[in-house]
């Protein structure tokens, strides 16, 4: 069982999370039960990383939305940055944030580029991750729509959401319809520390973040009196600092497992009330850790 610190006291990914893993076939473009499209309300919490050094650049992310794959919510640009798009998610806002990476802009510039209340009418349900770098330089930068904020800072809020990052280590760690704050404080303080057995990658770093988020209670939704679920869809998308750009074409749709797909990709959803996504993803994470060559 992996386990990382948290100042000072060290967490695990417990069993008591889910029972057991769900099953998910690598099939070419992939599809997700409920089919894919360019809209949909995925509302989550996510992680994401760049490497300044290698330019590996990677998003994770985990859900209580059901059913259907995540891959797009991530836009990876080697070398100069990724990004998460969430909440009312659709693929022409991703697709302005993939944009702005592949031109070089920073992650302020994307973040103002796309948080104009005239040119986006549901920019209250909006929420973004961003972490660019340029020239050694990591900049990190988030938005969370306001009437989410407001409903996380309200009297007996039953519902977190905001970002919360770390520019010097490259991350940034992102959450709406959460148990609290800990998912994302637990998440930043997992990805920034170094495990002294060596499982310390950008891709490892995501996916103790994504769990670190898990423990802490992930999406409420997922958390009812008998079940604590904590999310019922994962993934994982890593590029290498020489892969080209990669975001894929819809919600719903998982290029793992083809030639389009980026160097790690790995997606799972299952029912709520069911096995813990993260428990099938881990497995197929360490599984794939143990078999790829980095080059």
């Amino acid at each position: 069982m992996r386990a990382w610190m948290n100042t000072g006291t060290t967490l695990a990914l417990l069993a008591s999370v889910a029972l057991g893993a769900c099953a998910q076939s690598n099939v070419a473009r992939l599809p997700s039960r409920t089919g894919p499209t360019d809209k949909l309300d995925m509302t989550t919490w996510s992680v994401v990383g760049v490497d300044p050094v290698s330019g590996d650049v990677g998003v994770a992310m985990a859900s209580c939305v059901a059913n259907t794959l995540a891959d797009a919510l991530a836009a990876l640009v080697p070398g100069k940055g990724a990004a998460a798009t969430q909440a009312a998610f659709d693929v022409g806002n991703r697709d302005k944030v993939y944009a702005a990476l592949k031109e070089g802009r920073s992650a302020e510039e994307i973040i103002r580029l796309v948080s104009d209340s005239v040119t986006d009418a549901r920019l209250g349900s909006r929420q973004y991750g961003v972490v660019t770098m340029s020239g050694g330089r990591v900049q990190t930068a988030g938005f969370t729509g306001k009437p989410m904020l407001d409903g996380a800072a309200a009297p007996n809020a039953s519902r977190w959401a905001g970002v919360r990052a770390n520019a010097s280590r490259g991350v940034s760690v992102q959450g709406n319809t959460l148990v609290n704050e800990a998912v994302v404080a637990n998440a930043l303080a997992a990805y920034v520390w170094e495990d002294p057995t060596g499982f310390n990658s950008l891709s490892d770093r995501l996916i103790r973040a994504l769990e670190a988020g898990s423990v802490a209670g992930g999406d409420v939704r997922c958390n009812s009196d008998s079940v604590r679920q904590t999310a019922a869809t994962a993934m994982i998308v890593v590029a290498r600092g020489t892969d080209g750009p990669y975001a894929t074409e819809k919600i719903g749709l998982s290029d793992q497992g083809t030639p389009k797909a980026p160097w790690l990709a790995i997606s799972t959803t299952t029912s709520r009330g069911g096995d813990n996504p993260l428990l099938d993803l881990r497995r197929k994470y360490d599984l794939w850790r143990r078999t790829v060559k980095k080059n």
